[in-house]
C-alpha cells in the first residue's frame, strides 16, 4: 500500500469516515508491519482515546508547519514510550502504528476514574501507574486500575492473566493487588502474580520486600507473609494456601521478552511457539504434547529453539517451510 493511500485511510479512520473495509485493511497493514513479538507499550498518564487522536493530529499539523518553512525533518523522537519518525513522509507510520497500537492494546472501559487493558494474545504491556509504579501484563492479561489513587491505599485489580509488579514505596498508603480469589498487600516491593482462570490456580512470587497474602473470602484469617524467594500457590480444589520456594528462573524473565514455562506442557510450548514464529507444528504422538517442561528460552532463531527441546525431551524433528513435524 503506497504511503499517500495509507494517509488518506488513517485520515478517514480518525475522522469516523472510514468504512468496515477500509478499517479491516488498515488493521491488516498494521499487522503485517509491526516488528517483534513484544509490544511494550507506556502510558504514564492514562489517555482517552480523543486524547491519543488530538495529540497524533497536533504532531501532524506542526511537522506539516515545519515543512511548509522549508525545515524537512526526519528526526526520531519519542512520545510517551512509543517512538515516532518526524516527517510527512511517515504520517501513515504515525497515525497507524501508535493510533491503532493504542487502541489494540489498551482499551479502557468507558468509567470515568477506572482505565481497564486487556492485552493481545501475543504481546506483553508494560504500565506506569498514576503513583509511578510499573507494572508489566502478560499475554492475555486483563488489568484495572484508578487514574487516581485515593488518600486510603492504591487498589488494582488483575482480573485475568500475568503480572509482575514493582511498587513504589508508600508508607501510609499499601498497594493491593485483587485477584479472583486473593488479594496481595504490599507497601513497597516487586513480584509476579499468576491468576490465569483456565489455569484454576493462582501463584505469588516475591523477588523483593514484603508481601501479605490473604484469601478474598476469609479475610477475617491472618495473612501469609511472604519474603523474598518464596511464593505461595492456591489451588481451586484445596481453597487452601500452600506456601514454598519459589522457582530458580527469575519469575520476571518474561518481562524481558524471554519466553518463560513452568512445568508446562509440550503442546502449549508448541503453541506459544507457533504464534511467536508464524509455523504450524504437528505430532505423530499425542503422548508426547503431555510431557512437562521448565525452561526459559530467549530471543533465539527457531532452530535454536527446536534443538534445545528436541535435546531436552528426546524427540526428532523435521522443518518444511513453515510447517514442523515432530517424532519420537
Amino acid at each position: 500500500m503506497e504511503k499517500e493511500e495509507l494517509k488518506a485511510l488513517a485520515q478517514k479512520y480518525l475522522d469516523g469516515e472510514a468504512s468496515l473495509e477500509e478499517q479491516q485493511l488498515l488493521n491488516s497493514w498494521y499487522d503485517t508491519t509491526e516488528e517483534g513479538w513484544v509490544e511494550h507499550v507506556y502510558t504514564r498518564v492514562p489517555e482517552t482515546e480523543d486524547d491519543v487522536k488530538q495529540r497524533i493530529l497536533g504532531k501532524l499539523r506542526e511537522n506539516m508547519y515545519a515543512e511548509e518553512k522549508g525545515g524537512t525533518t526526519n528526526e526520531w523522537r519519542k512520545y510517551g514510550g512509543l517512538t515516532v519518525i518526524r516527517s510527512t513522509a511517515a504520517v501513515a507510520a504515525v497515525l497507524c502504528i501508535v493510533f491503532f497500537g493504542w487502541l489494540r492494546f489498551a482499551k479502557p472501559v468507558a468509567e470515568s476514574s477506572v482505565a481497564q487493558v486487556s492485552v493481545s494474545a501475543d504481546k506483553i504491556m508494560e504500565l506506569i501507574l498514576p503513583d509511578g509504579s510499573k507494572v508489566w501484563l502478560h499475554a492475555g492479561s486483563v488489568f484495572k486500575y484508578p487514574k487516581k489513587f485515593d488518600e486510603k491505599n492504591r487498589t488494582v485489580t488483575l482480573l485475568d492473566g500475568r503480572a509482575f509488579f514493582e511498587v513504589v514505596h508508600r508508607v501510609k498508603h499499601p498497594f493491593i493487588v485483587k485477584t479472583n480469589r486473593l488479594n496481595v498487600v504490599v507497601l513497597g516491593t516487586s513480584f509476579d502474580v499468576r491468576a490465569y482462570r483456565k489455569e484454576k490456580v493462582t501463584k505469588v512470587s516475591v523477588v523483593t520486600g514484603k508481601v501479605g497474602i490473604t484469601l478474598k473470602d476469609k479475610k477475617q484469617q491472618p495473612a501469609v507473609m511472604l519474603l523474598p524467594k518464596q511464593q505461595v500457590v492456591l489451588a481451586e480444589l484445596k481453597h487452601t494456601l500452600i506456601k514454598a520456594k519459589a522457582p530458580e528462573v527469575a519469575v520476571n524473565a518474561w518481562c524481558n521478552s524471554k519466553l518463560v514455562f513452568e512445568q508446562e506442557t509440550l503442546g502449549n510450548v508448541f503453541q506459544v511457539l507457533e504464534k511467536k514464529y508464524k509455523v504450524r507444528i504437528t505430532a505423530e504422538d499425542p503422548a508426547l504434547l503431555e510431557e512437562r517442561i521448565s525452561i526459559t528460552l530467549g530471543d533465539q532463531h527457531l532452530d535454536n529453539v527446536m534443538n534445545i527441546l528436541s535435546f531436552t525431551k528426546h524427540f526428532k524433528y523435521e522443518k518444511n517451510n513453515d510447517s514442523i513435524k515432530i517424532s519420537k
